[in-house]
């Protein structure tokens, strides 16, 4: 059930969804399912719904893609965000919603490898099943979580299910990530988050 999508984006997740399947249709990617696509719309509407309840003082999304749980902490009326991602044409796309929505959401065009993002106290670091053209995703996902324990930031991860992965294996990896994160001394939530697919969120925080 696609609940809090259509919650959140009463008069605007169709066009969300049209925005998202004109992307992929511009990548060449194969045609998606639109249930599936309304599920991993949904995915991210839900992160940023629990995110917003948290109060952050500030958030980075990095990774970004169509920056779905920014744009949703945006919505809500959290201002003091920002989505970045090294791909120029899937921001030109996530623009276009934030323009939509009318709402406030700064996003930049960069390599956060080679330019990490300056995070505040208090900032939340999102990442959204992250990938990389330069890095397997396990070593990018080792790299935020390793980032967030050593220098003390709050973190919001969605591991990405990839081939290899059964849903043991997946929660496996999980449940390492919770660990770590609680024996620096943060508070982790590790949970599923919805029916329809495998995928947990874990969010720690100081």
């Amino acid at each position: 059930m696609i609940s809090r999508l259509k919650t959140i984006f009463p008069e605007d997740w169709q066009y969300i969804l049209d925005v998202y399947m004109r992307f992929l249709a511009s990548t060449g990617a194969k045609v998606y399912n639109e249930d599936l696509l309304l599920v991993l719309i949904e995915i991210g509407v839900k992160l940023g719904e629990r995110l917003f309840q948290l109060h952050p003082n500030g958030f980075v999304e990095i990774g970004c893609g169509l920056s779905i749980p920014s744009l949703t902490l945006a919505k809500l009326g959290h201002t003091g965000g920002i989505a970045i991602d090294v791909d120029p044409k899937v921001l030109s796309y996530a623009e276009k919603i934030r323009d939509h929505l009318g709402c406030t959401l700064e996003f930049q065009c960069s390599d956060i490898f080679k330019n990490r993002p300056k995070l505040k106290d208090g900032d939340l670091l999102i990442a959204e099943k992250p990938t990389s053209y330069k890095k397997s995703i396990l070593e990018v996902e080792y790299n935020i979580r390793n980032w967030c324990a050593i220098e003390r930031h709050n973190l919001a991860l969605i591991p990405s299910y990839i081939n290899t992965d059964t849903l043991d294996s997946y929660s496996e990896r999980c449940a390492k990530y919770e660990k770590k994160m609680k024996q620096v001394g943060f508070k982790v939530e590790n949970e599923k988050v919805c029916d329809e697919l495998p995928f947990r969120w874990l969010i720690a925080i100081k």
